[in-house]
């Protein structure tokens, strides 16, 4: 029986960590997009500039947070995953997803100041 090589370890400790991710990312992914419904519904009905600022600069971050989720999702999910969900989806896919989350946002947010 062959020895495994140095490669071939790796490869199988990184389809672990590709397996622990696809189990959990979902979940981490769904706690992340309430927590960002959470802090956009948040914003108080009266707040100054800088209170508004510092609200916004979160959301963003709260957003930026989960695309990295989501593009360790498509990470995990293989190369074969990866390569389909990106030919899929042309820029005006993405641009339409874009506005849409946007949208949100600032539905959810009028919604707290009207």
């Amino acid at each position: 029986m062959e020895a495994k090589s140095e490669t071939e370890d790796r490869m199988e400790e990184l389809d672990t960590v590709r397996a622990e991710f696809l189990q959990s990312l979902p979940g981490d992914i769904n706690r992340a997009r309430n927590a960002y419904r959470r802090m956009a519904q948040a914003a108080a009905l009266k707040m100054d500039a800088k209170s508004f600022a510092a609200h916004q600069t979160a959301c963003k971050a709260g957003l930026s947070h989960l695309e990295g989720l989501i593009k360790l999702l498509r990470w995990a999910s293989g190369p074969d995953g990866a390569a389909e969900n990106d030919r899929a989806k042309s820029p005006a896919m993405e641009e339409a997803e874009i506005r849409k989350l946007i949208a949100e946002a600032r539905g959810a947010l009028a919604g707290v100041e009207g």
